[in-house]
């Protein structure tokens, strides 16, 4: 999987906050799973199943990179939303009446 496929499987799920990447083992069988855990609930979106621990350890090192990539894009985008927000509501309030 290259970065713009895991980018858009994660934002298909945009309400979801994804924090984490973890590896199971179903059915004899590694997985791993993009988690985000958001009103008491945990959330779990399969990502691929892995051929061994090795390439498992990789993959889950490479998705987590991504993964703090994406989070890292998400909270400059908040950030800078929230300045708007303020300079308009800043701008509304300075005007005369």
């Amino acid at each position: 999987m290259d970065f713009k496929t895991f980018e858009a499987r994660l934002h298909q799920w945009e309400h979801l906050h994804f924090t984490a990447i973890a590896l199971q083992q179903r059915d004899g069988k590694l997985e791993i799973y993009a988690t985000a855990a958001e009103h008491q609930t945990l959330s779990q979106l399969y990502l691929c199943r892995a051929q061994d621990e090795n390439g498992a350890g990789e993959q889950v090192k490479q998705f987590r990179s991504w993964l703090h990539k994406l989070n890292l894009g998400r909270t400059r985008r908040k950030m800078n939303r929230s300045a708007r927000h303020v300079a308009v509501n800043a701008s509304a309030q300075a005007a005369p009446r």
